[in-house]
This record gives structure tokens, C-alpha cells and sequence, in this order.
């Protein structure tokens, strides 16, 4: 049984190890290495763990530029884990006996983008999915299902390790099975489907006004590994590391006011009950009790409105 393989973040690196460990005739392997991977979630370069077992490695940054390659390669199962591009119908029609894709969710339940955030957010329970891969994103039929459970004290980090976890153990059931030839998933029941919309990092700004359990979601969900929440000081964008809701301290503040600091924290005011953040550690000394985090909108654009009156009347002198 020869494989393909195409990958470039955490997880792709487990089920690259995973082929490894079990023998597994390896063709090629494809690692993803972008101009940048600063926007590229838990990235993984392949060329080291490639060298070092001896393997055939080629780097892309478009995987279906590759596409001809790809089709003159004697293979029979194509693995693409961790992989955001659409692979072409060619290059999935190019493995003889099928190809195979992951998503770390219940599928059919939350198929679609971002789905770390969108578990953390939701607090829902997911599960390393190994499926057929076909045109339809996320909606083949299911080889292995390893489900594993979200809390409320969860954030990105600590889902993407489940995440982790349970694919060494859904491997280790499919690959023995791939290695003799079977190949027997069973179909999804699309009526149980639902679908994850894509998140972008402008999407993790803070909105004050909403009540405290639903910030914390937000900021746990937007955590390392992705971009991270954030709001802004004056002029500063300030990332927010992690938070936790306050329940005990009896205060009521202005909505998006800093009402107390200790240690690395600081409690804000939102439009219902308190919340501690931790912001970056550079922003600490800056965050004094009674300051506003965010924009009021309106007072915002009375201070521009004011600014461009000053600027045409110094305009006007000049002329």
C-alpha cells in the first residue's frame, strides 16, 4: 500500500509520524511552506522529519500547481490533513484505491472552517474524523471517529492537544486497516450535518457590550494557536492572552472601564457581569483603574469631526 501525503500544520506532523511508526510504503511527502506562516494556525515544516526517515519531500505553496506530478506517481491512498486549499477532483482521482481527509469534529456535525475556534466557542465536543475525501468539503464517508470532550475551562490550546491525542488513537485503529487493504467507511447522514463559517483574525476584537461568559468564549476561542482577541487603549491595540469570568466581587462599572488591576490582570466592566484579562505583558504597566478600553463610537467621530474642522481652518489660513 503506497501513500501520498499532503500537510503542513500539528496535525498533519502526527499523522506524518503515525505513517511512519506503522511501516507504511510512503511516496511522497507534500509539506505546505507559504511566503510567510504567520496567518498559517500550529504550522509544521516536513523537511526535517522527510530527511531524517529518508523520504521523497516536496515543498508547495498552491498544492494543485503540482497536480501532473501528483498523477505520475504509482500510488493507491492520497492522505491530506491540515490543509486549507481545495485539492483538486484530479489529484484526489489520482490514488488508486481513494483518498483520505481529517477534521477535528463529530462530522457530519461541524463541518466547514475554523473549527478549533468554533468547538472552544460553542463548547462543543469534537472528535478526530478521518474520512473520504471527495469535491464536497468534509462530507464523505467516515473510516474513524475518536470523539473527545469540550469544557467550559478550554480554550484553542488545550482542544488543539485533544485534538492531537485522539488522532493517535483513530490512527492507530486505521492505518493496520489500510496496510491490508480494507476500505470500508460508512457513509455520513447529511440531515445530522451542520457547518462552521470561517473566522478571520479582525474577528477577535472584544465588543464589551456583550456579557462577560460570551467575551470569555471569544477570547478562549481566539487563543494561541490562532491570532488571539484583542481591544484598544488610546491609540494601542492590545492583544488579550486569556480571561476568566469574575463571579464573587460585588462592583458595577461603566461598560468597557478597567475597575480594578492585580498582579497580571485586570477586571472590565461589560454590558453584563466582570471579567478578568490577561493581557500582554507589555501592555500591563499602561492599564490603570477607571481607563476605557475600546471605542464609543460617536465620541470617536466627534474627535475626527473636530480634527478636520482644525485642519480646514488651518488650510484656510494658509490660502
Amino acid at each position: 500500500m503506497r501513500v501520498v501525503f499532503i500537510g503542513g500544520v500539528k496535525s498533519s506532523a502526527v499523522t506524518l509520524k503515525k505513517l511512519i511508526e506503522h511501516n507504511v510504503d510512503i511516496a511522497m511527502v507534500y509539506g505546505f511552506e507559504p511566503n510567510t506562516t504567520q496567518l498559517v494556525s500550529g504550522y509544521e515544516n516536513f523537511a526535517t522529519i522527510c530527511a531524517n526517515s529518508g523520504l521523497n519531500y516536496t515543498p508547495f505553496k498552491k498544492i494543485n500547481d503540482h497536480t501532473n506530478e501528483i498523477e505520475s506517481l504509482d500510488f493507491d491512498v492520497l492522505f491530506v490533513v491540515g490543509v486549507s486549499q481545495l485539492v483538486s477532483q484530479r489529484i484526489i482521482d489520482a490514488a488508486q484505491a481513494g483518498a483520505i481527509g481529517f477534521h477535528p469534529t463529530q462530522l457530519p456535525k461541524g463541518r466547514g472552517r475554523a473549527p478549533l475556534a468554533w468547538l472552544v466557542d460553542e463548547i462543543q465536543d469534537g472528535a478526530a474524523t478521518f474520512f473520504v475525501l471527495e469535491e464536497e468539503a468534509d462530507a464523505g464517508a467516515i473510516f474513524e471517529q475518536e470523539c473527545f470532550s469540550v469544557v467550559e475551562s478550554d480554550t484553542a490550546k488545550s482542544v488543539e492537544l485533544k485534538v492531537l491525542d485522539a488522532m493517535d488513537v483513530a490512527l492507530d485503529r486505521l492505518l493496520p486497516k489500510i496496510k491490508r487493504g480494507e476500505w470500508n467507511p460508512i457513509p455520513q447522514d447529511d440531515a445530522l450535518a451542520t457547518e462552521y463559517a470561517i473566522r478571520k483574525p479582525d474577528d477577535g476584537l472584544i465588543s464589551w457590550s456583550l456579557p462577560a461568559h460570551r467575551i470569555d468564549r471569544l477570547i478562549k476561542a481566539a487563543s494561541e494557536p490562532h491570532p488571539g482577541a484583542f481591544t484598544f487603549h488610546d491609540e494601542t491595540k492590545i492583544k488579550v492572552l486569556s480571561s476568566r469570568v469574575e463571579n464573587t466581587i460585588k462592583i458595577t462599572g461603566v461598560t468597557g472601564r478597567v475597575l480594578k488591576v492585580r498582579d497580571q490582570e485586570v477586571l472590565v466592566q461589560t454590558g453584563s457581569g466582570l471579567i478578568w484579562i490577561a493581557p500582554e505583558q507589555q501592555h500591563m504597566t499602561r492599564l490603570k483603574v477607571g481607563q476605557l478600553l475600546g471605542y464609543r463610537v460617536e465620541l470617536e467621530i466627534f474627535k475626527l469631526r473636530q480634527e478636520l474642522q482644525h485642519l480646514k481652518s488651518c488650510m484656510g489660513d494658509k490660502v
